[in-house]
């Protein structure tokens, strides 16, 4: 299941480098989750939950529930990030 997360991590970062695919605040926000993911991966008990409490998935959910009708190439990635993230009790 972590193969195929740090898959995705890996397309998603690629994507995130390149400056035309998105606005920079798109950019900034969805960076921060990847680095968050990237991190939860490699330490499973760090911050799990925002300042709001929200959890990392719930998170993701909410990003792409704001952005889905702009960004839709990046909804199914993340959709299944999220639900892998549940799945782990993250």
């Amino acid at each position: 299941m972590t193969d195929e997360l740090n898959q995705a991590l890996s397309q998603l970062r690629a994507s995130l480098a390149n400056p035309e695919s998105l606005d920079e605040q798109t950019r900034e926000s969805l960076g921060k989750l990847v680095d968050d993911i990237g991190r939860v991966l490699n330490e499973p008990t760090s911050g799990q939950s925002d300042s709001e409490g929200l959890s990392l998935s719930e998170r993701l959910q909410d990003w792409i529930e704001k952005r889905e009708a702009e960004h839709p190439e990046w909804t199914s990635t993340l959709s299944m990030i999220a639900e892998r993230l549940a799945d782990m009790g993250i």
